[in-house]
Order: structure tokens, then C-alpha cells, then sequence
């Protein structure tokens, strides 16, 4: 009798691990995904509070319990510049030395230390602006603010062409 002869199939290495179907499979493979959003979220730990800046900022403060609170402020220091020099709250300064011991016999007493500049003569160098701002600042001042007449009208003021402050 003739043998059949059958056959026989050496089995390999590889096809231990390989399934014997061949189908298609229905998950995703989501392990290099988890991976790259892993690898983005310590990015931008690291980032961010490097990259996060601010502005410093003077909010204001709610006075104290025990304060008056219909009490009228102190009057504001307007520094007018003019081409005939310097006025102080209407008062005339001769020079810029006078200027900086007046300013400093000021706000040496007072703790709101903001002055307001005027100088809306179209004529008068910017330089001279600066250079009373520069006394203010040496004077102690830690606030400067701008005053011109299309502020005071806006504020339903009246503006006098002769009113220097």
C-alpha cells in the first residue's frame, strides 16, 4: 500500500505570535497618542509659568472703618509751564531751583505724592516739560498726571485763556 503522503508544515519562530486569521482589527492603537499628550502636557508645565507675565497695578484702596468718609480730599498740586517760567497752584516760582525746594517743602508732609502738570502753550519746548517733570521727580513726587484744557472741558470745566494754575 502506497502511503499518502501528507503534508507536513514546520512551524516557525514567527508564526507562534502570528494569529491564524488575519482579520482586520477594530481597535486603535492609542498608546503613541497617550504618549504625545504626555509629552505636551510637561511642555507646557514647564512653559507656562515662564511665559506668564503681568503689570503692577495701583488698585484702589477702601479707606479705614474709623475714617470720615465725606471728608474732602487734599488738594491736588498743579505745575503749570509756561515760556515765563513756573507756577505752583497758581503761586509764580522764579527758577528751577526754587521749583525743586518748594516741591520738596510740599510733598515732604503730604503722603499722596501726585502731581498734575499743565503746559498747553503750543509754543513752549518739550524739553522744558521734561525738565520740570525730572524736579518733580526729584522732589519726591511718585505720580505725575497731565492736565490740558480739552481734559477740563471734558470734565464740563471752563477753561480761561489767562488761567495759568
Amino acid at each position: 500500500m502506497a502511503r499518502a503522503h501528507k503534508k507536513r508544515s514546520v512551524l516557525h519562530s514567527h508564526d507562534a505570535a502570528r494569529p491564524s486569521h488575519t482579520d482586520a482589527m477594530a481597535d486603535i492603537n492609542v498608546t503613541p497618542f497617550i504618549d504625545v499628550l504626555l509629552v505636551l502636557l510637561i511642555i507646557f508645565m514647564v512653559v507656562t509659568p515662564v511665559a506668564q507675565k503681568g503689570l503692577d497695578i495701583a488698585l484702589p484702596q477702601p479707606p479705614p472703618p474709623n475714617q470720615d468718609t465725606h471728608a474732602k480730599p487734599p488738594p491736588a498740586v498743579v505745575l503749570a509751564v509756561n515760556k515765563a517760567g513756573y507756577t505752583v497752584n497758581k503761586t509764580p516760582v522764579a527758577s528751577a531751583d526754587d521749583l525743586d525746594q518748594r516741591l520738596r517743602d510740599i510733598f515732604a508732609a503730604k503722603s499722596d505724592k501726585t502731581i498734575f502738570i499743565r503746559a498747553d502753550d503750543p509754543d513752549l519746548l518739550y524739553a522744558r516739560v521734561v525738565e520740570a517733570m525730572d524736579i518733580a521727580r526729584g522732589a519726591g513726587v511718585e505720580r505725575i498726571g497731565v492736565i490740558s484744557n480739552d481734559l477740563i472741558e471734558a470734565a464740563g470745566g471752563v477753561v480761561n485763556e489767562g488761567d495759568n494754575f
